[in-house]
């Protein structure tokens, strides 16, 4: 019964975070699941990072390639609108 107030009471005054309880969890994984969510988590990084990048790519070739056919543009967020 004691155990049960003392939860009640940590549970009561204790705020866990949500990436704090994560971490935990994490960390009582064996070290090959570790291994293959810090793998898995690059991979997301570096597939985010190449959609931004053709994402600039496109977005400067269009205004490159708008800017040589002579298109000018008072304000350069106006030539996205189409």
């Amino acid at each position: 019964m004691k155990e049960k107030n003392t939860l009640s009471l940590l549970s009561a005054t204790a705020e866990i975070s949500p990436v704090d309880a994560l971490w935990v969890i994490i960390q009582s994984q064996s070290k090959a699941v570790r291994k293959a969510l810090t793998r898995r988590l690059i991979e997301e990084e570096q597939r985010t990072k190449s959609k931004q990048e053709a994402l600039v790519k496109d977005t400067l070739t269009r205004a490159f390639e708008e800017l040589h056919a002579g298109k000018v543009y008072d304000d350069a967020r106006s030539m996205f609108k189409d």
